[in-house]
């Protein structure tokens, strides 16, 4: 198993406030697929997305990116030709991208997930919050992440337990995401990851595609350890 992630630079063209900074860069992925037949049609689709991607960085000590600064931002799939269209398609935009680079990940053991976006689940047309309760949760986790695995690496048949060993929230209050005209609350989470091979491999489907839900608009991009 391997996912692969595409590593981009930007001159930003303007000041850009870190929590608009999502939604900068998903406009700006947007637009590129737009011109692609097979990727206009893709970001059309109301179903799971192949890509996920973190906000940009460093961050600024003002929680505001600076106009003339270069700053770096990744998005990860499992499809190689998906990112090696964005890395074609996102210069040819004019929005100050300066460089590229394609990298491949090996699956390597999974001890804990940690998310350095917020995750967002949708609970009754609503963001998840505490007073929902972990177990529903870890409950949507295990589930998208099945999804995930089954949709873009391969089938599986159902698993008999949670992939899920621990689950620690790092926020104390939620965090709020304004997108376009809308806003979600998200969580930052750490995800205690159990040994065995089905475990390993949905928490690897996290990895490459992202944790639960937003995930090309910069929610649920994840490191581990």
């Amino acid at each position: 198993m391997r996912y692969h992630e595409l590593i981009a630079t930007i001159l930003l063209q303007e000041d850009v406030e870190a929590m608009q900074g999502y939604e900068y860069l998903a406009k700006m992925i947007a637009r590129a697929m737009l011109n692609d037949n097979a990727l206009k049609e893709l970001h059309g689709q109301k179903t799971l997305k192949n890509y996920c991607l973190c906000n940009l960085y460093p961050c600024e000590a003002d929680r505001i990116y600076k106009k003339g600064r270069a700053y770096v931002f990744h998005i990860r799939s499992f499809s190689a030709e998906f990112l090696l269209k964005l890395r074609y398609l996102l210069p040819q935009l004019k929005t100050g991208i300066i460089a590229t680079e394609l990298k491949n990940f090996q699956y390597r053991p999974i001890a804990q997930l940690k998310s350095l976006t917020p995750v967002v689940a949708t609970v009754n047309n609503r963001s998840w919050t505490r007073s929902n309760g972990l177990k529903l949760l870890m409950e949507r986790i295990h589930i998208n992440c099945l999804k995930k695995y089954r949709a873009f690496i391969a089938d599986m048949e159902e698993p008999q337990e949670f992939f899920i060993e621990s689950i620690q929230i790092i926020n104390e209050k939620p965090i709020k995401i304004p997108y376009k005209s809308n806003s979600f609350l998200g969580h930052k989470l750490i995800i205690g990851v159990k040994s065995d091979p089905v475990s390993q491999k949905l928490a690897f489907a996290a990895l490459g595609a992202g944790l639960l839900e937003k995930n090309s608009i910069g929610m649920g991009y994840c490191i581990y350890e």
